[in-house]
């Protein structure tokens, strides 16, 4: 299989509140809100935040029962992070917002590598992990 972009589409209570979540705690600037659907665009991935009724309408295409945002933990978008500052603003911006920022810390990769390591949870609890790798950081 040879794609051309992956697309990831989670369920979100209110695409609204996701929208100035993301645009003003995380710093996506471009994010949109279509017709239900947040649009974050990364490197190779765009991720979509559906509201309930999109999310169901696309689970059921699959003939699936959609799995809303619950409090369990099902997956974690990991990024990497050019520096410890832009981890710790972002974490920052996040505890002062409808998200919930946990302590960043210093972690020893299995390949050795040595990474600063923050994560956070948006409104709905979709956890994020904010990877700095230490020797390439620039602050």
């Amino acid at each position: 299989m040879k794609t051309q972009g992956v697309v990831l589409t989670l369920a979100v209570r209110d695409a609204e509140r996701s929208l100035a979540f993301y645009r003003d705690a995380v710093g996506f600037e471009q994010a949109t809100l279509t017709m239900g659907l947040v649009c974050l665009e990364l490197p190779g991935m765009t991720i979509f935040l559906a509201e309930h009724e999109a999310f169901t309408k696309y689970s059921r295409e699959a003939k699936r029962t959609p799995l809303l945002p619950v409090p369990a933990t099902d997956a974690m978008l990991s990024c990497a992070i050019a520096s410890v500052s832009e981890v710790n603003q972002v974490l920052g911006a996040v505890a002062d917002s409808a998200g919930k920022a946990f302590e960043a810390h210093e972690i020893e990769h299995v390949s050795g590598r040595l990474q600063y390591v923050g994560t956070f949870a948006d409104p709905d609890g979709h956890l994020w992990q904010l990877v700095c790798n230490l020797e390439n950081s620039q602050g």
